[in-house]
């Protein structure tokens, strides 16, 4: 089948720039939605198309932000909010924040949302007061502190809290700034204060931040972030490990996140992991940690089986 040279300019042209195709005419929309029926386009919001091979490559925040950029260039007034904003920053964020079909943009006015019935699209207007704005991206979004409050009031404790400790992992932001917007309910005032007394950015990354999060909503005592240990092998550089709990009476229980990159692609790879780990663990204990607990991913999504873990190594409820 021949390629329409027109339409395959416009899908090359897109793509270097890292959004969303916009048919230009009536003729071109016809010939893109063809070839949406056919499966070789996808149609991820109204009059927007990318090829289907390249969307499936994207993760969920470089598909927003490939809507966002397309949109930002037919609606120029537009200002991107929340989750939709925080996609053009470069943060580190889950994936979940970033459901397909969903948009958000800020209004001086109100809140409303709109629902395309034949595309299942969503697209909240939120009310944004005296709207602080910059560009990110080469979009118009809210800056990144009021981005950082609508998301610490709109989204989970868990899926907000990654949001701030990457944003001050990198430095030079103050999530202290967060306080300076008007709240309108308790709600929205102990989400905030949750996120500005949590926030830490010695979490190495989102799923250790997650983490600490589900720990906290669990009702633990919370663990110290990157504890050293004596390195036998150099001195200068101690071993740190992720979470741990030091008690009074000398003990010691470390919590350990597991994220599958630490284990390669090859069994080769995986087998050189867990003899170091093995040896990592012996070291601790040598070192006088009497618990070690290693989770996963799964255990973070799956909160009752990290609590169950952290209940059978010991780590105390305070609340």
């Amino acid at each position: 089948m021949n390629k329409d040279t027109q339409i395959e300019e416009l899908l090359d042209a897109a793509e270097r720039q890292g959004r969303c195709a916009i048919p230009a005419d009536a003729n071109m929309r016809r010939k893109c939605a063809r070839r949406f029926a056919s499966g070789e386009l996808v149609n991820p919001y109204p009059l927007l198309y990318i090829r289907a091979d390249v969307w499936e490559r994207l993760n969920p925040t470089k598909r927003k932000r490939a809507i966002v950029r397309a949109l930002s260039t037919i609606h120029p007034t537009w200002v991107f909010a929340a989750e939709s904003a925080i996609c053009m920053f470069d943060i580190e964020q889950p994936y979940e924040i970033h459901p397909d079909g969903e948009l958000t943009i800020a209004s001086p006015a109100r809140s409303s949302t709109y629902v395309c019935i034949k595309h299942g699209f969503v697209k909240r207007t939120l009310y944004v007061p005296d709207m602080p704005t910059t560009m990110s991206g080469g979009v118009q979004v809210t800056s990144l502190a009021r981005t950082l409050f609508d998301c610490a009031r709109l989204l989970p404790f868990e899926l907000a809290l990654p949001l701030a400790d990457s944003a001050i992992r990198g430095g030079g932001f103050d999530i202290t700034s967060l306080t300076q917007f008007p709240v309108s309910s308790l709600d929205d005032a102990n989400r905030i204060n949750a996120i500005v007394t949590h926030a830490d950015p010695r979490s190495d990354n989102g799923a250790e931040s997650r983490a600490r999060a589900v720990i906290e909503e669990g009702g633990y005592l919370p663990p110290q972030l990157q504890y050293p240990f004596p390195n036998p092998n150099n001195p200068d550089f101690p071993l740190r490990v992720d979470f741990a709990w030091v008690f009074p009476d000398g003990s010691i229980i470390v919590g350990e996140y597991d994220g599958m990159a630490k284990y390669g692609a090859t069994w080769t790879e995986v087998n050189t992991h867990v003899s170091m780990q093995c040896e990592r663990d012996d070291h601790l204990r040598a070192c006088g940690v009497t618990k070690i607990v290693h989770f996963n991913f799964d255990d973070i999504i799956h909160r009752e089986r990290l609590y169950r873990k952290l209940d059978e190594a010991g780590v105390p409820r305070i609340r």
